[in-house]
């Protein structure tokens, strides 16, 4: 004698595959009168507890019932082919329910760690925009910097010593970052070539001009040049706060 419990099972085909994962039946040979007898309980059950059961679980058991008495009916041969299983249709089914489930629980899983992970929305910045002031006959091209830097690192290279001597470099793109931010604290434009005494080493040239570059990227400084091989200016941009 089996004892049935009733849970909550979504349609017929859900409640035989249960049947079948508790009583270890081969799904792809089904003993129809133990299961007919497991489902048929299930029925009887409900109608016990005065549980109003859906039509497709009544539609199943007739099902169910018709294919076990074909089970009965002794297997003939027509013409040299042998009658096709009753059960065939029902384990197809099964089958085929039985892997949407497996995709259903993968799915859910999938979305459970998913849910642990926490997704940050885009900021809005709009507020912190400035609306820049760009004068395409003031802003030079970057070729023009570059002939500047040259020109600079020629006259550090002729005053240079002629005996060298190794040391650690300690000039940073911040400090020299922090040099340019102080000078145009001081003033609101200044010229390039200012920035050294020609005496500095090499290193600090380059670094100067590393600095300046990102500082132009930035938006924090603007450079100019009246025309072509002319002095170089370097002003306060759109983005320079004046402590």
């Amino acid at each position: 004698m089996y004892e049935v419990k009733l849970d909550a099972f979504n349609g017929p085909l859900d409640l035989l595959l249960h049947l079948i994962q508790k009583y270890e039946i081969d799904i792809y040979d089904i003993p129809m009168k133990s299961l007919t007898e497991q489902y048929m309980q299930y029925i009887h059950a409900m109608k016990q507890l005065e549980i109003n059961g859906a039509s497709e679980y009544l539609v199943m058991a007739s099902e169910l019932l018709m294919i076990k008495s074909k089970m009965l009916l002794p297997q003939q041969e027509i013409d040299d082919e042998i009658v096709e299983d009753p059960r065939e249709e029902l384990v197809g089914r099964l089958i085929e329910y039985q892997n949407y489930k497996q995709y259903t629980e993968l799915l859910n899983d999938m979305k459970k760690e998913r849910e642990l992970y926490f997704t940050k929305h885009p900021t809005d910045l709009s507020h912190l925009e400035k609306d820049a002031t760009w004068d395409a006959n003031q802003t030079i091209d970057l070729t023009e910097l570059i002939v500047a830097y040259q020109r600079v690192r020629n006259r550090v290279a002729i005053n240079a010593p002629k005996s060298v001597e190794i040391t650690k470099e300690s000039f940073t793109i911040q400090q020299a970052t922090e040099k340019v931010s102080l000078q145009l604290q001081k003033q609101s434009s200044f010229n390039f070539f200012s920035l050294f005494t020609f005496h500095e080493p090499i290193e600090q040239v380059v670094t100067h001009f590393l600095a300046i570059l990102e500082m132009s990227k930035s938006g924090l400084i603007n450079i100019e040049q009246s025309k072509s091989f002319d002095d170089i200016n370097i002003i306060r941009g759109v983005n320079f706060n004046i402590g």
